[in-house]
């Protein structure tokens, strides 16, 4: 399910120009939006030209993720000012609808120099914040751009207040995957919870409930090398607390710090009970990566559950890479032909981790980074193949047109060593998100 966002749209007109034929547009185009899911329309039913409107106007905005600037006819450029006036970070879509049959020997809407106008005189006034399309929703290529553009918005609403439970800290010497608390208030508006690894190890979960948990598990994995009941049940335990922890603190998304506590106090390593609980609920990074988290987060925003935090662990060939971790992958990530397993390999045999092969298909791989000051993403897409289970944890092989590029790529621009795999193709929606948010793509 896609997060909901609030469009507004401003449909601008200037009555020197066939008004009646741009509204009528206009009508139909509105029609066409209304049946786009998740997205509630705050729209005008005609085009406004009267400034004297624009004060009400404007109180029809407080509170949408994006405004639609829709140019019915060539209009003046005096409702910009005031809209970035009110609402000076706000992601602005300007809308050129296409000339219809010229009438009399005229020009009837003149709309595109109407977007022209609006488009300057934002960029003029010193805000990079818009996009700009030209034609109807009935044209493939402008639905399929729409729909990246609202889900780029969609990832930004969902970073917006989100609330991050980070248990423990970052795992030992991982500095590289700090973060910087002010800038991922200030830039992202995501908040950090604390949480102690004590209260985790000692959370009180009814023996009944365990149980259920633990007959869930049994279903959907099997017993590997050393796996025993004793650790099954804090798999379940662990898992029931995490659920536990979202729905009392409302969390977004959380990180971990998954070693060396959990396996020496606890018992047992928490990746198989992530494994578990990922599948219908929030995302869980490895290792206290809060950025790996909004990554995470950003695809299941969009509609994306299948996702994996990995690191890139191998270079197999000139266009095959090894992303693997010790066994977190949800498991609705599974080729559906290995076996499933919960394995003790892990921390001197304190696992539980999860073991199988990723399924295939196409991917997008993504890392949010923060570094010297500023917010940045590395984006690469790739397809899954085909491979037998070799290791412990859980892996895909993943073709790319240049292994040893991706790599070179990330360690040289000092991203940090976690990335975030999520089955589909994103890449035009990650740069749309880049583009609103000013940030660095490095492909």
């Amino acid at each position: 399910m896609k997060e909901k966002i609030t469009i507004g749209v401003v449909p601008l007109v200037r009555s020197t120009y066939d008004v009646k034929e741009g509204n009528r547009i206009y009508t139909e185009q509105m029609k066409r939006l209304r049946n786009v899911q998740d997205v509630n329309w705050v729209a005008f039913e005609k085009g406004i030209e009267d400034e004297n409107e624009f004060p009400d106007v404007l109180k029809t905005l407080y509170g949408v993720n994006g405004v639609m600037l829709v140019s019915n006819t060539f209009h003046l450029g005096t409702f910009v000012p005031k809209l970035l006036s009110e609402f000076p970070n706000i992601p602005i879509l300007i809308w050129a609808l296409p000339e219809p049959e010229y009438n009399g020997g005229r020009i009837r809407i003149n709309s595109l120099v109407g977007a022209h106008l609006d488009g300057s005189n934002i960029y003029k006034m010193g805000h990079d914040n818009f996009e700009f399309f030209y034609g109807i929703m009935e044209e493939e290529s402008f639905s399929e751009k729409l729909n990246h553009w609202l889900d780029a918005l969609r990832i930004v609403k969902k970073w917006k207040n989100a609330k991050i439970g980070l248990i423990g800290a970052h795992a030992k010497s991982f500095f590289n995957i700090d973060v910087y608390e002010p800038a991922l208030y200030s830039d992202i508006g995501g908040e950090i919870e604390y949480i102690s690894l004590e209260s985790v190890f000692n959370s009180k979960i009814e023996e009944e409930l365990i149980d259920k948990e633990t007959e869930e598990i049994r279903k959907i994995y099997s017993f590997g090398e050393n796996m025993d009941e004793a650790r099954l049940k804090k798999v379940a335990k662990l898992s029931l607390t995490f659920e536990k922890m979202e729905k009392e603190s409302h969390f977004d998304a959380m990180a971990i710090r998954c070693w060396p506590e959990f396996a020496s106090v606890y018992g047992i390593s928490p990746c198989a009970a992530m494994s578990k609980f990922m599948v219908k609920h929030i995302p869980i990074a490895c290792e206290g990566d809060i950025e790996g988290s909004l990554g995470m987060m950003a695809y299941k925003s969009i509609g994306c559950n299948e996702v994996f935090l990995a690191d890139v662990s191998q270079i197999i060939d000139e266009n095959d890479l090894l992303l693997w971790h010790c066994g977190v992958a949800p498991y609705n990530t599974w080729d559906g032909k290995s076996e499933k397993t919960l394995d003790t390999y892990f921390a001197n045999g304190h696992g539980v981790t999860v073991g199988f092969v990723l399924k295939t298909g196409p991917v997008t791989i993504m890392r949010v980074d923060y570094a010297r000051g500023k917010w940045r993403i590395f984006l690469q897409e790739g397809e899954v193949l085909p491979m037998e289970k070799e290791l412990k944890g859980t892996y895909a092989k993943v073709k790319v047109k240049s292994s040893i590029d991706v790599v070179e790529k990330l360690i040289k621009n000092g991203f940090a060593h976690h990335v975030v795999l999520g089955y589909g193709s994103y890449s035009k929606v990650i740069k749309e998100l880049a583009k609103i948010k000013n940030w660095e793509v490095v492909e």
